[in-house]
């Protein structure tokens, strides 16, 4: 343990400048230990509280370990480490963990700090941890943990420590904007970047600009390729991830994960079978494989905490077959356990037939050309543009599914005008057949 951090911190939860808990972290523990004095429940996380509304100890440390930065994102233990911080837990309860997805903190027993003090949205804030989670060059790594083992201010004030997600990325500050900076892994072929783009693309094609996170592309050179985007928070909107509803409340057993999660919603003012829906076909289209119950939800009013929409969709980088060989076949995704539905069933593609049932904001021709533009986005990525034959074979899985959509879209519509694409020879039911998919 470094010096610098006590093995018993005293902490004081805050949302922007209200008190919700005091409690003790245990940096050797890794948990919250002791009484904890809970002052205003309604501000709390979702995620710390029962069904019955009560923070407890044992979801407030579940909360606390889980909006850091996870022990599997690759080099960030042993980074971590390296400065003096066994978890990014023990980095927030030293400094303010404060983020830029919500608007809660964590006050230091006889701090006078306040959230106008501390939060990302409006203050500036020190880079170098960032810079460290997401070096440019590998070779600054070791001046980076110099810098930072020899003024602990450094990290205070940075919201990357809660930055949560198995992707490397950082929080970076551009002419004054804040903006989400990811990069891509060596077992993806670096293309996580490259979706995230194509994502927004079809995004753009299908759906209204406030229903998705736009991303953007940067070529820092080989193998530093960056996706980047804005929040979809302010200092006064808090994101609240689908899986803190899950923990938070007491599911009927016969009621299923999807009809569960717009029930909750329901209850609370909000309608989101559209946003599913539209949610699912762009994962549907992309192939995405990583769609979980952290990465879709809904943002409320941290202050009023009125729940006012869906979240717009957004991370969607683990997708377009970037896992796979080019042996294998480019089809749906069947998660490996029971336990790990993505987000609604263990066979992904199953969900388009299951749960999207009206579609009728789905305007087909959005998708003409999205193929062709998809792979010459790819083809900005070596790894893939080299491999003879990957692009042409996500560029005719892509047809297939916009085919496979359309023709759903079109049946579910009794006709409606639906225009079902060409594909030639290619009978759909024997597409389908192959690829598994169930419509």
């Amino acid at each position: 343990m470094d010096s610098r951090q006590p093995e018993l911190s005293r902490l004081t939860l805050m949302c922007s400048d209200h008190e919700v808990a005091e409690f003790t972290w245990n940096h050797d523990r890794q948990a919250v230990t002791g009484k904890t004095h809970v002052l205003d429940a309604a501000h709390a996380p979702l995620m710390a509280t029962d069904p019955s509304g009560n923070i407890t100890r044992d979801r407030l440390s579940s909360w606390f370990k889980n909006r850091g930065i996870p022990d599997f994102r690759p080099d960030a233990a042993d980074r971590l480490r390296a400065v003096g911080y066994p978890s990014a837990a023990s980095l927030m309860a030293s400094g303010f963990g404060t983020s830029l997805s919500d608007q809660y903190w964590i006050r230091p027993a006889g701090s006078a700090s306040t959230w106008r003090d501390v939060n990302c949205f409006e203050n500036d804030f020190s880079e170098e941890l960032g810079e460290l989670l997401l070096p440019h060059d590998a070779s600054s790594v070791p001046s980076l943990i110099e810098k930072i083992r020899g003024n602990a201010d450094l990290l205070a004030s940075s919201p990357d420590a809660a930055l949560n997600g198995n992707l490397p990325k950082r929080w970076t500050i551009e002419g004054g904007q804040r903006m989400l900076v990811k990069s891509g892994r060596s077992s993806g072929r670096f293309q996580e970047p490259f979706n995230e783009k194509i994502a927004s693309v079809l995004c753009s094609r299908l759906l209204d600009e406030g229903d998705y996170v736009a991303y953007e592309l940067e070529d820092g050179g080989f193998m530093k390729w960056t996706s980047r985007c804005k929040p979809m928070t302010d200092q006064v909107t808090e994101f609240v991830p689908a899986w803190a509803l899950l923990c938070s409340s007491k599911r009927p057993s016969d009621l299923g994960l999807h009809d569960f999660y717009v029930s909750a919603c329901a209850a609370h003012g909000l309608d989101v079978r559209e946003d599913v829906e539209k949610m699912l076909v762009i994962d549907y289209l992309m192939a995405n494989f990583d769609r979980h119950w952290n990465n879709f939800g809904v943002l409320i009013d941290s202050e009023s905490r009125e729940w006012l929409r869906a979240a717009p969709v957004f991370d969607t980088g683990e997708a377009l077959w970037c896992d796979r060989e080019l042996s294998q076949p480019f089809d749906g995704y069947t998660t490996p356990r029971a336990g790990m539905m993505r987000p609604f069933a263990r066979k992904i593609d199953e969900q388009l037939g299951r749960y999207c049932r009206n579609l009728s904001w789905f305007d087909p021709s959005g998708l003409k050309g999205f193929s062709e533009e998809a792979c010459d986005i790819l083809l900005g990525n070596p790894f893939i543009a080299n491999e003879r034959g990957r692009i042409d074979k996500i560029r005719e899985a892509i047809d297939l599914r916009a085919m496979m959509l359309t023709r759903h879209a079109h049946e579910i519509s009794g006709g409606r005008g639906f225009m079902v694409p060409d594909m030639g020879a290619v009978c759909a039911t024997g597409a389908a057949k192959r690829t598994g998919l169930h419509l």
